[in-house]
């Protein structure tokens, strides 16, 4: 009896033993279980914090594209401004040259006038002056055939005084 009692106080201490080891056993395992838990947790944190990175890194490229079109926008609209401001110019040069052009014109029809109006008076000049030496050639004309009529009346003046004196 006291053997059997023994024998099963050894074997329940033997058994208690085992399980005292299988739960140290199974502790272990969740131990073990909760470290790798952890270690995944940390490991998906870490790769979360890389692809923040990653997005961060993109949306920096992104910003830095976006000042450059920025830049490039401005330089275009720039570009623009000046393209119009130089065809502005343009015009305003072709403008200058149009009236230019017409103030040469006006300038050159004002000559032809003169000229014109000074060919006019000299023609008028020498139309007058001709005139003026038709008119005295023909007054000469008279003169000279009213001497010639006074001569021959003096003639027969004489004449007539010679044929009275004879008769």
């Amino acid at each position: 009896m006291i053997i059997n009692s023994i024998v099963k106080i050894i074997i329940v201490m033997i058994f208690n033993s085992i399980v005292k080891i299988i739960i140290s056993i199974v502790m272990i395992i969740d131990s073990i279980v909760k470290i790798v838990i952890i270690i995944m947790i940390i490991n998906s944190i870490v790769k979360i914090i890389k692809i923040i990175k990653i997005i961060n890194s993109i949306v920096m490229i992104i910003n830095i594209i976006n000042s450059i079109v920025m830049i490039i926008i401005v330089i275009v609209i720039i570009v623009m401004i000046i393209n119009s401001i130089v065809k502005i110019v343009i015009v305003i040069v072709i403008i200058v040259m149009i009236i230019n052009s017409i103030v040469k014109m006006i300038i050159v029809i004002v000559i032809i006038v003169k000229i014109v109006i000074s060919i006019v008076m000299i023609i008028i000049v020498i139309i007058v002056i001709s005139i003026v030496n038709i008119v005295i050639s023909i007054v000469i004309i008279i003169k000279i055939v009213i001497s010639i009529v006074m001569i021959i009346n003096s003639i027969i003046m004489i004449i007539n005084i010679i044929n009275s004196i004879v008769m």
